[in-house]
């Protein structure tokens, strides 16, 4: 017989309040946090344990004005009865545990801190940015782009405005990566990855492990499982996705300085320079719709419009501060 045999629903309860108290203490660590991960991993129950001490929190702090009303003193000489109410969730709770989640109500919002605070980074066009999340993920963002992380208990979520970025998610199976770049979530657990978010579509590119792809509203086909060298196009408000097979390493090249094209449309290429460019490119809409295969250094604002240029054969004019390709 192991420990989790003579693991009892009581005492899950009491071992998951105290994990609560634990890590929201002012002195908790970052070994505090990982001893609560490996605690989680031991077994669903533990799991199921601690989400539901989360649920009671958040209940009794949305509660506190009603609970504080109920323990304030009667007035003389008035005897107030209230009806019996069932404890939330249909959840038991001993005085002990009912003691430390007062404490924990009483004090910051468990239910806000379980799902983490809101942190926005953002690139002005011609900057690129190399982000370190406290979970050990790394984040290299493109030039104008903006996206916003929380990181709580259970989820770590991504909130990915028009951008480029780069993930290098760090692997734990207890908080699944999830983001939500358009109309598309995109989940994993670590692996590395690229999206590329513009106005039109959303692309993700995955140089290792294995990313899932699917609709944010549940609707339309199952998730695409993307492998290495496996790249998947969507063109937001359609229903469907294209996925194929690219060089692995291509769709990391801007955070290399470069940026290579296998038959992409100049439309999307001048999209990826302007994030790289403090000047404004503009491309007339019959020129967007050519194709370019090669690569294009992203140190040089002008010669990069000149190999488009003389590769396509359009003008270059310059009009009120932007660069206009015909």
């Amino acid at each position: 017989m192991n420990g989790q045999d003579l693991e009892t629903k009581e005492t899950l309860r009491d071992e998951a309040v105290a994990w609560l108290v634990r890590v929201q203490s002012d002195a908790a660590t970052a070994d505090d946090w990982s001893a609560l991960t490996d605690w989680l991993e031991g077994s669903e129950a533990r799991l199921a344990a601690f989400e539901e001490a989360e649920l009671i929190v958040a209940d009794l702090e949305g509660r506190k004005a009603e609970i504080a009303e109920a323990l304030s003193p009667a007035p003389p000489n008035v005897v107030a009865f209230r009806p019996k109410r069932a404890p939330a969730r249909g959840f038991w709770i001993s005085g002990a545990i009912a003691a430390s989640l007062a404490v924990l109500v009483g004090g910051p919002a468990l239910w806000k801190s379980s799902q983490g605070d809101l942190v926005t980074y953002e690139t002005r066009p011609g900057e690129t940015r190399r982000v370190d999340l406290a979970d050990g993920t790394r984040i290299t963002l493109d030039g104008g782009s903006r996206l916003s992380v929380r990181l709580g208990w259970r989820q770590r979520r991504v909130e990915m405005g028009l951008a480029q970025a780069s993930f290098d998610v760090a692997k734990d199976p207890s908080r699944p990566f999830v983001i939500g770049v358009g109309d598309e979530r995109v989940r994993v657990v670590g692996t590395e990855f690229n999206i590329r978010h513009d106005a039109r579509s959303v692309r993700v590119s995955v140089r290792r492990g294995i990313v899932e792809v699917a609709q944010r509203d549940g609707k339309g086909p199952p998730p695409a499982r993307l492998t290495v060298g496996q790249e998947l196009r969507h063109v937001q408000g359609s229903t469907g996705s294209q996925v194929r097979r690219v060089e692995p390493d291509a769709a990391f090249a801007w955070s290399q300085g470069q940026l290579v094209a296998d038959g992409e449309t100049l439309g999307d290429i001048v999209a990826d320079l302007n994030r790289r460019f403090p000047t404004p490119i503009r491309i007339a809409p019959q020129a967007a719709l050519k194709r370019f295969s090669g690569v294009i250094a992203l140190d040089d604002q002008d010669a990069a419009i000149r190999i488009l240029a003389a590769y396509a054969s359009l003008t270059v004019d310059r009009v009120d501060g932007e660069i206009v390709l015909r």
